[in-house]
């Protein structure tokens, strides 16, 4: 919808995305998309009585994803098509990208991303889906993995290497020591993560080692007390939601890379600041880390990490 913005601060912001988005050179085509797209955001803020940049919190966001679903066409009748929100989205994911270069605002606010109704969102767990995993773990193996994978956003590999070492329990830091890129990391860990691999590393994995190699680094070992395989991990993991007897969720086919998005998406959903988030996953660029904590997944209401 036409809107202009009356603020002189949101103009400045305004003037300043236009340049952002010349710089790179995305095609603007003859009504400046990407411009008329931002200026329709920052014009509904005031509307919202919200005055300055800073106080877009993630609930606002989602307020206005709400507007976008339900706002009638320019022209003809019905509402916006699921391809014209999705790039009312992306352009909005430039937008935060434009305020965090320029310094504007401290940390990104969460936007929604929207795949339409023909589309399968990528498999992203809920909390409370999360939560139903712990309640049906049989073992304190099964408990630890949900940590790292989840808790921590290890990629697979990252699981399948780590050492006993790369568990620092009185710093409370989790170590990757060769992430993707051979890139090194320390990833901090909760008290509830840190008591459950606590719990694995002194309990259970020191029980599977009992007359066998007792030099062992693996942190995760198999009945043998040699290192667990990533296939073997995935076992593992299908096996815990088997468990459940949640046929919905079963039925989501998880990977334990669905639980790295999981722990992005909510870290989002939740206001944690993108570059936290960036560090957290081992992530090159903050571009990857945005399209990463939303990427194919409808809006859910935001519930409390």
């Amino acid at each position: 919808m036409k809107q202009t913005i009356q603020m002189p601060a949101y103009i400045s912001l305004y003037n300043q995305f236009e340049s952002f988005v010349k710089v790179r050179n995305y095609k603007q085509g003859k009504n400046k998309m990407y411009q008329s797209t931002v200026s329709e955001f920052l014009s509904w803020l005031e509307a919202k009585g919200i005055t300055k940049i800073k106080d877009v919190t993630s609930e606002i966001s989602i307020q206005y994803f709400d507007y976008l679903i339900t706002r009638p066409k320019q022209r003809g009748e019905g509402t916006l098509s699921s391809k014209t929100i999705k790039f009312h989205l992306f352009v909005l994911g430039l937008f935060v990208l434009n305020l965090l270069e320029d310094n504007q605002i401290d940390k990104a606010f969460y936007i929604p991303s929207y795949s339409g109704n023909n589309e399968n969102p990528r498999n992203v767990l809920s909390i409370a889906e999360v939560q139903l995993l712990y309640n049906n773990a049989q073992n304190e193996l099964e408990k630890a993995l949900l940590s790292v994978a989840y808790g921590c956003g290890l990629r697979r590999a990252e699981i399948h290497s780590l050492d006993v070492r790369d568990v620092q329990l009185s710093s409370g830091m989790l170590i990757v020591r060769k992430g993707k890129n051979s890139k090194r990391r320390e990833v901090p860990m909760s008290n509830s993560v840190l008591s459950y691999l606590k719990k694995y590393l002194l309990e259970e994995r020191y029980q599977k080692l009992e007359g066998k190699n007792q030099l062992e680094d693996a942190f995760f070992i198999n009945s043998k007390g040699k290192r667990m395989r990533g296939e073997h991990l995935n076992e593992t993991l299908k096996k815990m939601l088997e468990q459940t007897n949640n046929y919905e969720l079963i039925q989501k086919e998880i990977t334990l890379h669905c639980l790295r998005h999981s722990i992005a998406y909510h870290l989002a959903e939740n206001n944690a600041g993108i570059d936290f988030i960036k560090r957290f996953l081992g992530h090159s660029v903050i571009n990857t880390t945005y399209l990463y904590a939303i990427k194919n997944k409808k809006r859910k209401p935001v519930t409390h990490f």
